[in-house]
């Protein structure tokens, strides 16, 4: 997600949309390597829900909302089967269908997954409260603004006392109505607006990682203001050797405060 890219202002016709929600998911990572296909925002889903199913503790909860076709459940049955649960919760048949089909074969060994339609920015289901993480992955930008503050005090609620919610999101600076990064999106947040929300809900932001930076030229600029010239040389370095599609998330991991998309890591207020 380039700072350059073309960017656009309205869902595209033909996006899947139920509601006032798009209900388009993000990258298979799964399917796109299996054709020999690797794209930054494919890394990125990939390393997001990596870093998630890495921290998840013996015993944890785990909701994920608006899970799509639980493109998280795979790296948690291996980094994470010591989990209590696994729910996830989505407003499309369809995407809960391609979940289903996809935990099928971890369900049969006796990972605990449940599959719940669910409009999130609704009352959720009581299988979802207390959890110890909520995973919230490229999926807040897919609704109204309102529906999304409404969807992130319902996290808020049923996050356990010692929980953590993972969020990321698009981030585009500026007011509403405003030009958009992806024609499938309905509402991308401004970091500060999106810090407020939640806030308001009772979450305190403890760590932010940039996960898709701007273009290289920022990227360089970045480094150097950040970690100084040795960096900006070791990431020049890095763009001889390394395959962009990787070194695009470990740049933009260092340098949250340009990214094009985030992880904000939120904890409950006491």
């Amino acid at each position: 997600m380039s700072s350059a890219r073309p960017r656009v202002t309205a869902t595209r016709p033909g996006t899947p949309m139920i509601g006032p929600y798009s209900v388009n998911q993000m990258d298979d990572f799964y399917a796109a390597l299996a054709s020999g296909e690797v794209k930054p925002s494919g890394v990125m889903n990939c390393a997001q829900h990596l870093y998630v199913a890495q921290r998840c503790q013996p015993g944890d909860r785990v909701v994920d909302v608006c899970c799509g076709g639980g493109l998280a459940l795979p790296l948690l049955f291996r980094y994470a089967p010591h989990i209590a649960s696994y729910v996830g919760l989505d407003i499309s048949a369809a995407n809960l269908e391609q979940a289903a089909t996809r935990a099928g074969p971890w369900r049969d060994e006796g990972f605990p997954v449940s599959l719940i339609d669910c409009d999130v920015a609704a009352p959720w289901p009581a299988e979802a409260a207390g959890a110890e993480v909520i995973i919230y992955t490229a999926a807040l930008e897919h609704l109204p603004r309102d529906q999304g503050a409404a969807s992130l005090a319902r996290a808020a609620t049923a996050l356990a006392p010692a929980g953590t919610l993972y969020l990321s999101t698009p981030i585009t600076p500026g007011a509403h109505p405003k030009l958009l990064q992806y024609g499938v999106h309905v509402y991308e947040w401004d970091a500060a607006e999106l810090r407020g929300v939640l806030a308001d809900c009772g979450l305190t932001v403890t760590e932010e990682i940039g996960l898709l930076p701007p273009d290289s030229p920022a990227v360089t600029a970045g480094l150097r203001e950040s970690y100084g010239d040795a960096a900006a040389q070791w990431y020049a370095r890095l763009r001889e050797t390394v395959p962009a599609a990787f070194l695009d998330t470990i740049a933009a991991a260092a340098l949250p405060h340009l990214a094009a998309e985030v992880m904000f890591v939120c904890r409950r207020r006491p």
